[in-house]
């Protein structure tokens, strides 16, 4: 079973695999490390893992963009700037448990809009979860998201 939690400042050997096969790693060394511990910390970030029997297989990223000054929390928007699975544990399920809990770390707070752009092969992914990417000035990555206003 997939254990989802929040990454802590002693998960980074364990994270930096996986934001090195997602790629575009920038300043490998103490400086991604010293911004992994600021955002393990930080309100507005969450940094979320998933363990496969205690093993790291996964993990997301999100910024809450805070309230807006002129409508306050009415449109807050959380950015997903990264949901990643080694390939090797890829279709288990352990995309979307990481999802469902980017979706509930939002909830817990007064946030509108999650929304991420994508492409590739988890195109395919979310669609089978039943979202529809919109165009967006990067044809390849369409952007995603889910409103959390009371219908």
């Amino acid at each position: 079973m997939t254990n989802i939690r929040p990454l802590e400042p002693r998960d980074f050997a364990q994270t930096l695999p996986l934001l090195l096969e997602m790629k575009h790693v920038h300043d490998e060394g103490a400086v991604l490390e010293a911004r992994f511990v600021e955002f393990c910390s930080s309100e507005f970030h969450g940094l979320l893992g998933a363990e496969l029997g205690g093993v790291l297989v996964g993990y997301a990223s999100v910024q809450d963009y805070g309230p807006h000054l002129r409508a306050g929390n009415k449109y807050r928007i959380v950015r997903m700037h990264d949901l990643f699975v080694l390939e090797s544990h890829r279709r288990q399920g352990v995309a979307k448990a990481l999802l469902e809990a980017v979706q509930d770390w939002c909830q817990a707070r007064p946030i509108r809009y999650l929304e991420w752009q994508a492409g590739g092969e988890a195109l395919g992914f979310y669609e089978r979860l039943g979202y529809k990417g919109e165009p967006c000035p990067q044809p390849d990555f369409p952007s995603f998201e889910v409103d959390f206003s009371p219908e």
